[in-house]
């Protein structure tokens, strides 16, 4: 019998999920589990200030209730999976999950925020709203183990917190090709939070070892500006900007380089898909130990498949990046390494299964 979902999901945008949203919207949902979605990406910049997000945020939720209020008049729903990035999207997901309970609708709180753990215990108001809103819904979908474990102290979640990875589709075989890791790119959303700053100026450091660094993704002009400014002669030279470029330009121009670098700390850092896509591609990732990056980077042996960095650190990355160039056989078989943790544990037919074998546990 065909279940009914109705899937709240950012669907525009460049933020990492939406790209994981439209992506399951079109490879996910089968003869098993149909869906209906609403969009909910915020209409505010990500520079927005607090007044403009909380203005934006009331906006959004009266929409975003009266769609849900026609959709489940129209028809019946089994399940209301939801996605949230926290924060004041908090009390958008209490108040859809208060509805869902009125209305005997399954629920998934489904976070794709990497600072869960913190925001349950220190935030205050937002902290206790958390609480709360956790408490109400039938299943609690995280992508790391912090978050997981964290969730799992406090009695009253336990047995509905799930772990979720995002997925990929893996159509490349791995490469054997053996790599002289002179070839660097960062490729994402250049905030400064990011490290792209940090990642330019190690590059920098780098001139006599021959390192290149290619960036790709939006940035507005005042950050670009900055980068230029850092660069110096070397921009357009050693050190190149591409812009945004679409998916499939972006993974084929990942195929050309050596390393994936993103040495982060953006607040609300999650699941970096562009270090699951280096993965599948068999190139070496440099990358921080914020939310689910030492889990995707950590082998099924326990080991690392990826080099891990202090956030903020240039000489960190210079050094991981001198360790490659200078240790190029085990930098070669950390990448492979990293290719089988992509295959065996993010493919699109694995997780995908983990999502419907949750949904199944619902109903």
């Amino acid at each position: 019998m065909i279940k009914n979902v109705l899937f709240l999901i950012p669907l525009s945008g460049n933020g990492g999920i939406a790209s994981w949203a439209k992506k399951v919207m079109n490879s996910f949902f089968n003869k098993e589990f149909k869906c209906q979605s609403i969009n909910i990406s915020p209409t505010r910049s990500i520079n927005a200030g607090y007044i403009e997000r909380i203005f934006s945020g009331l906006k959004a939720l009266f929409f975003i209730m009266n769609t849900i209020h026609k959709k489940t008049k129209e028809q019946h729903f089994d399940i209301m999976h939801i996605t949230t990035s926290g924060n004041m999207g908090t009390l958008r997901d209490y108040v859809v999950a208060k509805y869902c309970k009125k209305q005997k609708i399954k629920t998934i709180m489904h976070c794709h925020y990497g600072c869960v753990s913190s925001d349950i215990k220190y935030r205050g108001l937002l902290s206790l709203l958390l609480r709360k809103t956790m408490r109400l819904y039938d299943q609690i979908w995280v992508l790391d183990t912090k978050s997981y474990n964290a969730l799992n102290k406090f009695n009253y979640l336990r047995g509905k917190v799930f772990l979720t990875p995002n997925s990929i589709e893996i159509i490349n075989p791995i490469d054997l090709t053996p790599k002289t890791y002179h070839h660097v790119a960062f490729i994402g959303n250049l905030i400064p939070s990011k490290g792209i700053f940090e990642l330019v100026k190690a590059v920098i450091l780098l001139e006599k070892y021959g390192v290149k660094l290619d960036i790709v993704g939006p940035g507005n002009n005042k950050i670009i500006e900055q980068l230029k400014i850092i660069s110096g002669n070397k921009w357009g030279h050693t050190i190149k900007y591409h812009g945004l470029l679409p998916n499939i330009e972006a993974i084929k121009f990942m195929k050309s380089v050596d390393i994936i670098a993103l040495p982060t700390y953006f607040p609300s850092e999650a699941f970096p898909i562009s270090i699951l896509e280096a993965m599948s591609l068999t190139k070496l990732v440099i990358s921080t130990k914020r939310a689910a990056i030492p889990d995707i980077l950590t082998s099924s042996d326990g080991t690392y498949c990826g080099i891990l960095i202090n956030e903020k650190s240039i000489n960190e990355i210079v050094n991981a990046i001198i360790y490659c160039i200078e240790n190029s056989i085990e930098a070669d078989i950390l990448s492979q390494k990293a290719y089988k943790k992509a295959f065996s544990t993010y493919r699109n037919e694995t997780v995908y299964e983990i999502y419907r074998n949750n949904y199944r546990k619902l109903l």
